[in-house]
């Protein structure tokens, strides 16, 4: 495990990525439930589920005498893809959550049952 995992942090890129995720999510699951004659419900695993919020990661920036910096950058947090999945407009029937950390489940199992 890196320190970066250790941290529950991402790169900037993981927004975009999420949002991809929620819409590709949204679509899949209307399509699966138009389908339902044959299926048994919706199911979502996250095999490396990893934390419910993550915190964007920035460059760092350096300030001079010259140029200081005005304001200290606000800390931003993303919903990481165990947290999409649970908030998509048309949700799956079953969630399963796997991760090494036990505490990082017990957390995505209150999120899913709190829903």
């Amino acid at each position: 495990m890196t320190n970066k995992e250790k941290d529950n942090s991402v790169g900037p890129w993981a927004k975009e990525k999420l949002d991809a995720l929620a819409q590709y999510l949204n679509f899949y699951t209307t399509v699966l439930k138009k389908q339902g004659h044959w299926l048994r419900g919706t199911f979502f695993v996250d095999a490396f589920a990893g934390p419910g919020l993550s915190k964007i990661r920035r460059g760092t920036k350096t300030a001079s005498l010259l140029f200081p910096e005005e304001e200290p950058e606000q800390e931003e947090y993303l919903k990481g893809s165990p947290r999409v999945a649970l908030e998509i407009t048309n949700p799956f029937s079953s969630y399963l959550f796997i991760d090494n950390d036990r505490q990082r489940v017990a957390e995505l199992e209150a999120s899913r049952r709190s829903m």
